[in-house]
């Protein structure tokens, strides 16, 4: 049975409060980098493969366990960054305090199909990246996956892959009752 281990990335310095300019290009913080040397730690065995979201908050909690194994395959897969449903562009020297009440109006709207502009996607955009994560996945031939990756993204996997076909409109009203996914934390799925 092929383990696939989905890891949030550590503590960004958005997930800290502070105001930031590239939704891309958020780095960890001090508690971050630490919670990633921990991670590390907590990998058992050799992966065959590790997998990282393009965005730099991912990437720099999967360097400490990439420099554990280095010997492991790793790749970058852009089906695997963050769910981005507020245009970046009008994001830019915000907090996530500040973005809270566009946030709470977009998960009211329970619209999949709303993009909010440029350089945004549908939350049915989202789906259709999932479900191809979850295809490359499944094809695979590697036994033991590390995907480091972001919470959004785990937690919306977790409801397709546990109540697979159902309509983007349900697994868009579920979300917001989904379990949370902290900073590094570990969520298995077997294929």
């Amino acid at each position: 049975m092929k383990r696939i281990w989905l890891i949030r990335h550590g503590e960004s310095i958005a997930n800290a409060g502070e105001a930031t300019q590239d939704h891309r290009n958020i780095p960890l913080s001090e508690l971050g980098l630490k919670q990633a040397q921990a991670l590390a730690l907590q990998i058992p065995k050799k992966p065959d493969l590790i997998v990282t979201s393009p965005y730099l908050r991912a990437q720099q909690t999967a360097m400490c366990t990439i420099g554990r194994f280095p010997d492991t395959v790793t790749g970058i897969w852009d089906c695997v960054h963050e769910f981005v449903y507020l245009a970046p562009a009008t994001c830019v020297g915000t907090t996530s305090q500040q973005r809270r009440p566009r946030v709470i109006n977009y998960w009211r709207k329970l619209d999949p199909d709303y993009v909010d502009g440029e350089g945004a996607e549908s939350y049915r955009q989202l789906i259709g990246r999932i479900e191809r994560t979850l295809s490359l996945l499944q094809r695979r031939p590697e036994q033991f996956i590390l995907v480091f990756t972001h919470a959004q993204f785990i937690r919306n996997l977790l409801l397709v892959y546990e109540n697979p076909g159902r309509p983007v409109e349900e697994y868009m009203a579920a979300f917001r009752r989904s379990r949370p996914v902290h900073n590094g934390q570990i969520v298995e799925i077997t294929m």
